[in-house]
């Protein structure tokens, strides 16, 4: 079964791959900015982004994980280079401070425990942490202006946080001071400094 992610990311529409890319790109600059050593990508579903970012940084040590388990089948099969592996965000197998930059890139918006996951996003973080969320209400706008998810006003259906730009700072603070807040729409992008 493909999944939302992957219908997003192999989507047709030359505005939508134009919005893509050009969130790429602006989470590219952030990381190139930083020189990451190793990255972790937390919720990579079949490992679109993990992808750019290994054409990106080849010395750079990567893997993604994520929870569903079809995602990752089907990342395996699209990109057999990466190393993809089954984990819970909430609950990280894996040592404090080992990851360089974590990532998690429409992620936290999916989560009915958000909290708990930036905390262990954080945890395992040595130098950054890289965070991107929908930007609302204009995520939503946009949905609407496409007709999509109409009877939900706009909202994604497995969207359970909706969150401002500023919203988002906040919520990063509770942890983490945000270095640079910036997006590329309809994205917020925060990097933080462990």
């Amino acid at each position: 079964m493909i999944t939302t992610n992957q219908q997003k990311f192999e989507n047709n529409n030359p505005v939508q791959q134009w919005l893509i890319r050009r969130f790429q790109n602006k989470l590219i600059s952030n990381l190139t900015a930083v020189k990451p050593q190793s990255i972790l990508e937390v919720g990579c579903g079949e490992g679109f982004l993990l992808n750019v970012l290994a054409r990106r940084f080849p010395d750079c040590r990567l893997m993604g994980i994520d929870n569903n388990r079809s995602a990752l089948v089907a990342g395996r099969q699209l990109f057999p280079h990466l190393v993809l592996e089954h984990g819970d965000a909430y609950r990280l197998d894996l040592a404090d401070r080992s990851w360089d930059v974590v990532i998690a890139s429409e992620v936290l918006e999916h989560l009915d425990r958000p909290q708990v996951a930036l905390d262990e996003l954080h945890r395992v973080a040595q130098r950054y942490l890289l965070l991107s969320v929908p930007n609302e209400p204009w995520f939503r706008l946009s949905n609407l202006a496409r007709g999509r998810h109409l009877r939900r006003l706009g909202n994604h259906p497995e969207h359970l946080n909706l969150w401002s730009r500023r919203a988002f700072e906040d919520f990063v603070k509770t942890t983490v001071a945000p270095e640079l807040v910036t997006g590329a729409f309809p994205w917020t992008i925060i990097r933080a400094s462990v």
